[in-house]
């Protein structure tokens, strides 16, 4: 009876806990009202062997703002505005748009960008020490968890595990938080002879996939 009593315990203790973790985020999450920082990204795959090292910077303005860019080893940009999202590889010279709402869809990063939206239900939060793991209760997100790690206010790193197991870790530093970032930065034109493939039509369904 006692261990029943436990175990009874436990799982009812368990949404309270979860419901703390979650407040406890939101909370910081909506002092972040700008990011901006380079970073070191890790690439690990499944058995934990080194796949990419990069490095970048990063960008983040609520609402809906993001600015991802990678300088090295090979330059890739993304760029999110509000209403697209834009992935650009000058490697081939092409820039993807698509619509942010569906390209955001069960991604637990949408929460930096919107720290008081309705989504929070659609994700489990729990803590580890100073960060906080966040998981899609979606089986279709391809992101199996993402990481949140702070000291303090200040964000420390990004984790990132996908569906693959591919780990990808984004350690920041040279920090700034809550400074005013220009509007160009989230502010997209398609760079001359760039090749343009729109799907934003596609995901809405106006106009079939090829």
């Amino acid at each position: 009876m006692k261990r029943l009593l436990t175990i009874g315990f436990c799982v009812l203790a368990f949404p309270t806990l979860a419901n703390e973790a979650a407040d406890s985020l939101k909370s910081k999450l909506s002092q972040l009202h700008s990011f901006q920082a380079d970073f070191e990204q890790q690439v690990t795959d499944g058995q934990g062997q080194a796949v990419q090292q990069a490095q970048g910077t990063l960008h983040l303005q609520q609402p809906d703002k993001l600015r991802w860019e990678l300088k090295t080893p090979d330059e890739a940009l993304l760029i999110a505005d509000g209403q697209t999202v834009w992935h650009v590889d000058p490697f081939v010279s092409q820039a993807i748009a698509l619509d942010q709402q569906g390209a955001i869809e069960n991604n637990p990063l949408i929460l930096l960008a919107q720290p008081d939206s309705h989504l929070w239900q659609d994700f489990m939060v729990s803590q580890e020490g100073s960060g906080y793991l966040i998981r899609s209760k979606s089986d279709n997100s391809q992101i199996d968890t993402l990481t949140l790690t702070f000291d303090g206010q200040t964000l420390l790193s990004l984790s990132l595990l996908d569906r693959q197991q591919q780990k990808s870790v984004l350690n920041f530093r040279d920090i700034k938080q809550n400074i005013d970032l220009p509007a160009a930065l989230f502010k997209f034109t398609l760079p001359e002879g760039y090749e343009l493939d729109d799907q934003r039509q596609v995901q809405t369904g106006n106009l079939q996939k090829p």
